[in-house]
């Protein structure tokens, strides 16, 4: 039987389509059979290098501790005040573990004759601190109505001509008698002149000095408070502001709350916060936020910048007889991120103890490395990857320059490399933080066992590293966090 030719070329052609379609079904699912192979492979790698990752990674936790511990410009001052008839300064017994001493002298102590400078005032409370790392802060003082004799500014100014304010407010001589004393009249172009000088010597001494945490603002009003009964002009003022931001460029300026009119143009210029006076009711309402600092914008957070320091109205007693709460006291500078306390609180009931170390404890900066995970092994020559969780508990902030480190130590504990990590601590404001680290190890590094350790130091090498609150061990400053090994 011969088929139509017509019929014969539709039969090849729908033959020919059959065999390119079952062709194409075979392709497609070759692809999808070696697609999903290709997942399965894929997927099982993966998650083997993770388990491979996570099996060569540890995680080491530590805890909080409530140690008393002094770290540089925070928690607790001792106080020292020069008197000419003392053998040496007066010193309260510091209570709590502290690196500053806060000293107030009187101008006429230390400049006696005009351009002859009695320096061994200040540098002798420095020598008083056998303690490595210590520092002190310092006030000028022009009147006070608690001074042994008639002058705290020279009395060769007055000799020169600056006219002056006399008085007998305050207390007596140690004979019982009123004594006659003087405030200078800040308004006067001699008192501004010489003082000015005496500052630029002041500051060309001891501006910018590791061991030298502070300078007040002072010089103005009584016991150089800021507050007066011969007040002068914001001009005059302001002037003398400028002084000190002239004499000491590079060291931490803080300012009385008592002007709040000139405090708002020290704040403009980085200045930070000072009040003596905390314990009274009334005088804690007065802050930033209420009607009396209006003029002060910027005050709430100058703690950013600056430090903020406080001292007592007065001693435990007298807080409790006028009916003041202590612990009222302890919160307001708490709350309002106090960096430095100076101790005039006299004693204090042991029931109270724990609220003024809660505050010695938690004022300025306080850190705490929470959590650090790193790898077990890592090879010569590759980067060991850290992470790290770090905590600010206190209430306020580093102002000075440090650096974080992270190190590897070897058996005996010698310090083999190091790794300045890119963090600015200053930065570290209360609340928790992550930093994570890639670390290069050397490709000559000796394989074995190191230990894993942190520091936080100081770049010039003045300053010992910081104390940690955390319970991991610790050898000059390096805290021991992990071990590795180099492989």
């Amino acid at each position: 039987m011969k088929m139509h030719p017509n019929k014969s070329k539709a039969l090849i052609t729908r033959l020919i389509r059959t065999i390119f379609h079952f062709v194409r079904v075979s392709l497609t699912q070759s692809r999808v059979f070696a697609a999903i192979a290709l997942t399965a492979a894929t997927s099982f790698g993966l998650q083997a290098n993770q388990a491979e990752m996570a099996d060569n990674t540890v995680t080491n936790q530590f805890k909080e501790v409530d140690t008393l511990f002094s770290n540089p410009g925070q928690g607790w001052m001792a106080f020292a005040q020069h008197s000419p008839g003392w053998k040496t300064h007066h010193v309260d017994e510091a209570r709590f573990p502290c690196s500053v001493i806060y000293l107030r002298f009187n101008w006429a102590d230390v400049e006696p004759e005009e351009g002859r400078y009695n320096w061994k005032i200040i540098d002798d409370a420095t020598n008083y601190w056998h303690l490595p790392g210590a520092a002190i802060a310092l006030r000028v003082m022009c009147t006070s109505m608690h001074s042994a004799g008639k002058y705290c500014s020279p009395k060769w100014l007055f000799d020169d001509g600056c006219r002056g304010f006399e008085y007998q407010e305050g207390s007596r001589t140690i004979d019982g008698k009123n004594n006659t004393r003087i405030e200078p009249d800040y308004s006067d172009p001699i008192f501004l002149a010489k003082h000015a000088a005496f500052l630029a010597a002041l500051g060309k001494r001891y501006n910018g000095k590791s061991n030298v945490e502070f300078v007040d603002i002072g010089t103005y009003g009584m016991w150089a408070e800021w507050h007066t009964h011969h007040p002068a002009s914001l001009a005059v003022r302001q002037q003398i502001v400028d002084m000190y931001l002239k004499a000491f460029p590079n060291t931490p300026l803080v300012f009385m709350t008592d002007d709040s009119e000139t405090l708002g143009y020290s704040l403009a210029h980085g200045v930070g916060l000072r009040r003596d006076g905390v314990g009274a009711d009334s005088y804690n309402a007065r802050w930033a936020g209420s009607p009396d600092y209006a003029r002060s914008p910027g005050m709430a957070d100058a703690w950013k910048k600056a430090p903020v320091v406080f001292e007592w109205w007065d001693d435990y007693d007298y807080l409790k007889s006028r009916g003041w709460s202590f612990e009222a006291a302890v919160n307001f500078m708490l709350n309002n991120h106090v960096t430095m306390i100076n101790d005039n609180i006299g004693q204090v009931p042991t029931e109270e103890m724990p609220q003024l170390e809660k505050l010695a404890r938690l004022s300025g900066y306080r850190f705490v490395l929470r959590e650090v995970t790193h790898e077990k092994s890592v090879a010569a020559g590759s980067d060991l990857h850290i992470n790290m969780k770090w905590a600010n508990v206190g209430v306020g902030k580093l102002y000075r320059h440090f650096d974080l480190q992270v190190a590897l130590l070897n058996p005996t504990g010698q310090v083999v490399d190091t790794l300045k990590v890119n963090t600015d601590p200053r930065e570290w404001l209360p609340g928790e933080r992550n930093i994570a680290v890639s670390m290069p190890l050397p490709s000559e590094l000796q394989l074995g066992e190191y230990t894993l350790a942190v520091a936080l130091t100081d770049p010039a090498g003045h300053l010992p590293p910081l104390n940690l609150a955390m319970d991991a061990p610790d050898k000059d400053g390096w805290y021991r966090i992990g071990h590795i090994i180099v492989k």
